[in-house]
């Protein structure tokens, strides 16, 4: 991680889960092992037992980035215009682990009995399949069975560590449990309502309609389960609604597991929300790339996030998905996801995430609207290299000329404890200064926002002759996928990771006040920020601990979109037209 040092033991409420802290040196007891970014995790549960020794498990070791200081000043560079965005090929040849050393991993693996074993093409990933009791050898750890929530689990009880040879190229071990994220983001899904917002109005809400469709940019999401009953959905409603027919690839993850077969999540009505919303908005995007990962345990996520990085087909991908980040802290998605979205910035690509329908609490079971855990952020929204997407209550006419929007009181908001800060949040994040000085934490949420609810009803199709109202921030980060298509065909898909332009637009005209107390210095918030170009700040609601006010917070964040305006400002000077990559 950028600045991420080791940090304490933790402990996570909300799924009743506490593990230790990253050890910096050999592990107590033993000088041939050093400790990864996957911390040992030990479940308040029933029925706690070792897991048997011949069970298979899928396992994807997770590999540092080179010089990943110098990935991060091409992020920055790219968004002061200093820089281009760089092809797949030039970011594995900078940043991506050496073949020699994804091989030492791989080699390390298939001596201690690992089968089916692959490297990933940006060489992030390691994968393979073992027994519990060949995992437990390699990574010097337990594994045990325990029932968490009302389901039978698997999870590691001791921290994974591999062999000091390892240690500088080992970030974390993924698939040691196989714990899953409850639901998707999504709050409700009404009956029928012919009368609403389409995603065309929304379009139009916030300036998209004015800018050229997306014929030339491509764009992703992620979803799990058999895609039929989704693609049946988007073509009935783009027929529907006179939309073009926009070419689907659907790409499986490595995950053995089914993905179509026996998959609670097939025909879910957010796969819907994100297929449609995110092409319908775009205006029809050149392609729509479906990463169809499996299952919602943090393992499958991380490997269909490095599938969409490693591809470079997609600018932006919408992950409508969440859980207390402390879960995906302590067992190393946290970090692993990381470096993969770092390297997708330096490709031009972003990724965009909900924060949830659970206001200023982490999502634990369900998304109700409501503050139903512990206070905390929603991972992936909160990762380093995400774009969060927070919710607004918008009140438009069906042909989508505003009336009102306030901050959704269910939006998620609020700031990490264990996500990094990105330097460029900082001016607006004086939360991230702060943390900083701790060495860990300290991501505020969201960066922007768009409609999660409305009045009328938000509409998709969802399996009937009529659409459905749906409200959530799944609503939320689909528009803004998108609205950044839209923006990136404008600029012939040549911009990079989104959040550090929305910000320096921010700091531009909000430098921010400089103090010094305590011996911290740090840049405090404007009494009376000024709007910013590019934007329309939400200044009312709150999300039961958080206000909606002028300028940043931690509801609406910088605010949502002026679309069209946003692209004029992100053309450098005399690039004009949409040209393809």
């Amino acid at each position: 991680m950028f600045g991420r040092k080791a940090v304490p033991s933790l402990a996570c409420v909300a799924v009743m889960l506490a593990g230790t802290g990253v050890a910096s040196a050999a592990v107590s007891g033993s000088s041939s092992w050093v400790a990864t970014h996957t911390r040992g995790m030990s479940f308040r549960a029933s029925g706690v037992h070792a897991a048997p020794a011949n069970r298979l498990m899928h396992i994807s070791v997770a590999l540092r980035l080179r010089d990943r200081a110098g990935l991060m000043r091409q992020i920055e560079a790219v968004a002061a215009q200093r820089a281009g965005i760089m092809s797949g090929a030039q970011v594995r040849a900078r940043f991506s682990p050496t073949v020699a050393q994804a091989e030492s991993v791989r080699s390390y693996l298939q001596r201690d009995g690992f089968q089916s074993l692959s490297i990933a093409p940006n060489r992030l990933l390691v994968s393979g399949l073992a027994d519990v009791a060949t995992v437990e050898r390699a990574f010097h750890t337990d594994i045990a069975d325990m029932r968490v929530d009302g389901r039978q689990i698997y999870a590691n009880t001791a921290p994974a560590s591999v062999p000091r040879s390892l240690g500088s190229i080992v970030s974390a071990v993924l698939g040691l449990s196989d714990y899953r994220m409850s639901l998707p983001l999504i709050r409700s899904a009404a009956s029928a309502a012919p009368a609403g917002i389409t995603p065309m109005a929304l379009a139009k809400v916030y300036q998209g309609n004015t800018l050229p469709a997306a014929r030339k940019t491509s764009i992703a999401i992620y979803m799990g389960g058999d895609p039929a009953p989704i693609l049946k959905n988007l073509r009935y409603a783009e027929r529907q609604w006179r939309q073009r027919k926009v070419p689907v690839t659907i790409e499986y993850g490595e995950s053995p597991v089914a993905d179509a077969s026996d998959n609670p999540m097939t025909g879910s009505a957010e796969w819907d929300l994100d297929t449609q919303m995110s092409t319908l908005v775009a205006g029809g995007p050149k392609r729509l790339y479906i990463y169809d990962g499996g299952t919602f345990a943090d393992p499958d996520v991380a490997r269909a996030i490095n599938q969409f990085v490693s591809d470079d087909k997609a600018r932006s991908m919408s992950i409508s998905l969440g859980e207390c980040d402390a879960v995906a802290f302590l067992d190393g998605t946290m970090t692993a996801t990381d470096d993969m979205l770092a390297e997708g910035a330096a490709q031009g690509q972003s990724a965009f995430a909900g924060t949830g329908d659970n206001a200023f609490t982490c999502p634990v079971v369900i998304s109700t609207g409501f503050p139903t855990g512990p206070p905390g952020v929603s991972w992936p929204s909160d990762g380093e290299f995400t774009t969060a997407v927070g919710g607004t209550e918008l009140s438009a006419t069906p042909s989508g000329e505003v009336k009102s929007e306030t901050a959704w009181d269910g939006t998620g908001g609020g700031i990490s404890p264990y996500e990094t800060a990105p330097p460029w949040t900082l001016r607006a994040d004086v939360a991230g200064q702060i943390w900083q000085e701790n060495n860990f934490g300290g991501r505020g949420v969201p960066d922007v926002a768009a409609a999660a609810d409305g009045t009328p009803p938000i509409l998709i199709y969802q399996g009937g002759k009529q659409p459905g109202g749906i409200s959530g921030t799944s609503v939320s980060g689909p528009i803004v996928n998108g609205l950044w298509a839209r923006i990136q065909q404008a600029d012939g898909d040549r911009l990079g990771l989104a959040t550090p332009y929305l910000y320096a637009l921010y700091n531009k005209v909000n430098p921010g006040i400089y103090q010094n107390e305590l011996g911290l210095g740090v840049y405090a918030p404007e009494l009376n920020p000024k709007p910013v170009p590019g934007f329309r700040d939400i200044t009312s609601g709150n999300n039961f601990a958080y206000p909606a006010r002028p300028g940043y917070d931690y509801t609406t964040g910088v605010g949502v979109l002026r679309s069209a305006q946003l692209a004029a400002l992100l053309r450098p000077k005399g690039r004009s037209g949409s040209l393809q990559r």
